[in-house]
């Protein structure tokens, strides 16, 4: 069975849009390529724990995020607070999901 958390990896294709636009922040789309290397995982029980343990405070924290940006920007005129939330509300959790489970392949390998 293929693991599809490596198909995340393919989000990392459209960093390349970066170099025919003007727009360099597509470079951080790059970061997605890391996902590749989960194609030769064998998600066994113990993987899918801990995608399990990462993916939770991910998304509740990306919940968090979204619902305070509503609340903010129903007290801002000008579109700063919203278009900032909703970049944080996709930076964020991504960086806490592949942080927490880089930290729970670490435990696991026996490497603390």
């Amino acid at each position: 069975m293929k693991n599809k958390l490596g198909f995340l990896g393919v989000l990392g294709l459209f960093g390349a849009a970066g170099f025919f636009t003007d727009n360099k922040s597509y470079f951080a789309l790059f970061a997605f390529l890391y996902f590749f290397r989960y194609f030769f995982v064998i998600p066994d029980e113990l993987f899918k724990i801990n995608i399990q343990k990462s993916a939770t405070p991910a998304f509740f924290t990306g919940t968090a995020i979204y619902a305070l940006t509503i609340a903010l920007t129903a007290f801002r005129v000008g579109t700063v607070v919203f278009a900032s939330g909703l970049v944080l509300g996709f930076v964020i959790p991504f960086l806490m999901f592949t942080i927490l489970l880089s930290v729970y392949e670490i435990k696991e390998s026996g490497n603390k």
